[in-house]
């Protein structure tokens, strides 16, 4: 049985799915996208998934000429047709099919595609003693606050990080870091939990406001503000988030163990309470 996808108003599975060459997204990049985890077919924070996409569809100036109510219910119809439990569902939309020319087409229908397939969690190897990464220069566009289908410089990043055995790449912009190629970067130092300031360097994760919750329900302070390299590789605990890796600690760094104690390179306190309650969450979405 082939994934399930939503193409243009109409369910089929995803190999039947036929996008136009000339569509702006595929010649231009011309569009943005959104992803949300699922759980035993529960869209978590689903609201707030959907309240980016529409933020970036307004920031790029493109009606989707679907109502969020509208595109909602799509989701749903697609969570519940699709076999998995767990899944993952991407919402893309562009500015639709047209002649190739920069400027916007004046009479093209946006084009609408979501595609949903199993959700891999992470195993519990992961959680238990964490992952590597990297950190690398941020050479992507001054916009990063738009979640972009444009996702170059974020690939060619995961790549370098790939091509040295490593999880994740952490991007620094002038001395600060301000993400991972695919996930938000904290850090705990001293039991406090830091996160990168908004800015339009780095787009707004979901898991953000979850974490900043989570910490005041542990009574774990928590701020946000520039973090420095040199921050980051001396931090107690650094940690990752994203829709699909939920929340998981960074162990090592350019080589360098991460740890409370004599850098050990193991999970520390503050992840071990922020993953408990992230999974409680998760159970009872």
């Amino acid at each position: 049985m082939h994934d399930l996808a939503y193409y243009n108003g109409k369910f089929m599975p995803i190999d039947e799915v036929r996008i136009s060459p000339l569509d702006r997204g595929f010649l231009f990049a011309d569009g943005v996208y959104e992803v949300v985890p699922v759980y035993s077919k529960n869209p978590f924070f689903f609201r707030e998934h959907l309240n980016r996409l529409y933020r970036s569809l307004s920031r790029i100036r493109l009606d989707p000429c679907i109502t969020k109510d509208e595109l909602k219910s799509c989701i749903e119809e697609l969570i519940k047709q699709t076999r998995h439990g767990h899944q993952i569902v991407y919402v893309q939309i562009t500015r639709g099919v047209a002649n190739r020319n920069h400027a916007f087409p004046k009479s093209a229908r946006p084009t609408i595609f979501i595609m949903s397939s199993e959700l891999i969690r992470p195993t519990e190897k992961m959680f238990s003693e964490g992952v590597s990464a990297i950190t690398t220069n941020d050479n992507r566009w001054k916009s990063c606050d738009i979640k972009s289908i444009s996702l170059l410089p974020n690939v060619l990043a995961r790549e370098e990080a790939v091509a040295l055995n490593c999880h994740e790449a952490i991007l620094v912009d002038n001395g600060n870091v301000t993400e991972g190629a695919a996930s938000t970067i904290w850090i705990a130092k001293e039991g406090k939990v830091f996160c990168p300031e908004p800015c339009k360097n780095l787009l707004e994760g979901v898991r953000i406001k979850i974490i900043e919750k989570l910490c005041f329900e542990l009574d774990i302070f928590f701020e946000r503000r520039n973090i420095r390299v040199n921050e980051l590789m001396n931090a107690d605990e650094i940690l990752l988030t994203s829709a699909t890796k939920e929340i998981l600690p960074i162990t090592s760094v350019n080589g360098k163990k991460i740890g409370i104690k004599n850098r050990e390179g193991k999970p520390g306190r503050v992840f071990q309470r922020l993953r408990q309650r992230y999974t409680y969450l998760i159970l009872s979405n």
